[in-house]
């Protein structure tokens, strides 16, 4: 297991892994969130793209408790399809941050808390693309993914995170191109 980060006791407890297939760590926390099966990887087409099974990433939030007992605590997919990521799935389990120690959660919150975490670690492994596309109809998720570098775009609910800086004909065309798709 690879940290997030160094230096801290909450760094020995809290871990981003990258599985190849998540859903052993990760389907029941997604069931919560979603309430719909979890999104194994496997081939599929989207817009007209043929997406292979290894162009799916997922990473796994991990939380080691005093006990020893080891939590998956948060949950985040992306697919590369084309010339960009598609990020979605991400969530967090609802009851990690009220059973925190109080020195965890006071780290956790000042480093942006879970979803952030996850998606640093996201873009310090998955950046040679120009950029990330997310759905986001959620407001304190949308506080989230505007802090680690999600912007607007001119279609409702769908967010990017730009990379590579790009003319602004590019985004739109990049954006509309994604925004075909649908949610995802």
């Amino acid at each position: 297991m690879n940290s997030t980060a160094t230096g801290s006791h909450f760094d020995t407890s809290f871990q981003v892994i990258w599985p190849a297939n998540a859903e052993f760590f990760a389907s029941g926390l997604f069931f919560e969130s979603f309430g719909g099966g979890f999104p194994a990887p496997a081939p599929i087409s989207l817009a007209g793209v043929e997406i292979p099974q290894e162009n799916w990433f997922q990473c796994v939030a991990l939380y080691k408790w005093p006990d020893g007992l080891i939590e998956t605590v948060g949950f985040c997919n992306w697919i590369r399809c084309g010339e960009v990521y598609l990020e979605g799935g991400l969530c967090v389990k609802g009851s990690f941050y009220k059973r925190l120690p109080r020195e965890h959660w006071k780290e956790c919150r000042t480093r942006g808390g879970v979803a952030q975490l996850m998606m640093e670690a996201g873009a310090a492994r998955l950046n040679d693309l120009p950029a990330w596309f997310g759905y986001c109809g959620d407001k304190r998720a949308l506080i989230v993914d505007r802090r680690v570098g999600f912007k607007d775009t001119a279609y409702p609910y769908l967010i990017a995170k730009w990379f590579k800086d790009l003319p602004e004909a590019e985004q739109d065309q990049l954006s509309a191109k994604i925004a075909q798709i649908g949610p995802f």
